[in-house]
């Protein structure tokens, strides 16, 4: 593990050497993020969505304007399936202090919901997290998200460095191909027990942008084959990560300014 470490270190040395340094737009981010997973019964999905639309959006654009959270988005996702999450809510906030103050949300609303929407859910799954690299691209009417949960095998500062040498670069060749509207990764802040300790966020322009994936990946992937430090990364990734069961979800609510 150690010399792969010095690998990942090495390959992205050299890709910084040979000007491929990350732009602003995909720099380290240090946001303190809580992701909220709620889970319901497969009989009660349409009512949940239905009243997270008319009521939980709502909600959250008041908590932005009001200054409590710096950034949300929600998302419910398109299928139900056992062991995946049904409605998703990404909230972020300008620092620690402001999070410190959503416990005051937390005593009179559980996850920020109202009653209606907690008695149509089973369980919730409340994660302290860190976005830790973004890309926020243009908006689009109907993106399309894929969230992969990870289980990150290596120390945090060696898991950004993996970030930024291998899986960063493939984001922005999507990006440039025209499928990737934008993505963001977080990090859990207290990963014992957690199912995850890293989660992507990909969000596709539309389903025909989401249908391309496999050609686009490829054709990237190959491209940055040609680069001897990130090939050396690509060769021995699996030793960085596990990638758990990822959710295809609809995007209901956004503030895309975050």
């Amino acid at each position: 593990m150690a010399a792969f470490t010095r690998l990942i270190r090495i390959g992205l040395a050299l890709a910084l050497a040979a000007g491929c340094a990350m732009p602003a737009a995909a720099a380290e981010r240090s946001d303190p993020t809580l992701v909220i997973a709620l889970y319901a019964k497969p009989a009660d999905r349409a009512a949940l969505r239905g009243v997270l639309e008319s009521g939980q959006v709502a909600r959250l654009r008041r908590w932005k304007a009001e200054g409590l959270i710096a950034g949300y988005r929600l998302m419910f996702t398109r299928y139900a399936d056992s062991g995946v999450w049904d409605a998703m809510e990404q909230l972020s906030f300008a620092d620690d202090a402001a999070l410190a103050r959503w416990r005051a949300i937390e005593r009179q609303s559980p996850a920020g919901l109202s009653a209606a929407a907690l008695a149509l859910v089973q369980s919730i799954e409340t994660t302290p997290a860190t976005r830790v690299r973004s890309d926020a691209g243009g908006a689009t009417a109907d993106p399309v998200v894929l969230v992969i949960p990870y289980q990150a095998l290596v120390p945090p500062a060696d898991y950004l460095h993996y970030l930024d040498g291998y899986t960063v670069p493939q984001f922005r060749g999507w990006m440039r191909e025209g499928v990737l509207q934008s993505y963001d990764i977080v990090t859990s802040r207290y990963p014992a027990g957690r199912t995850w300790n890293a989660m992507i966020m990909l969000r596709y322009r539309d389903d025909a942008a989401l249908a391309r994936r496999d050609e686009v990946v490829a054709r990237v992937r190959a491209q940055l084959a040609l680069d001897p430090a990130w090939k050396a990364i690509s060769d021995n990734k699996k030793a960085i990560r596990n990638e758990r069961v990822l959710a295809i979800a609809d995007q209901i609510a956004a503030d895309d300014a975050q």
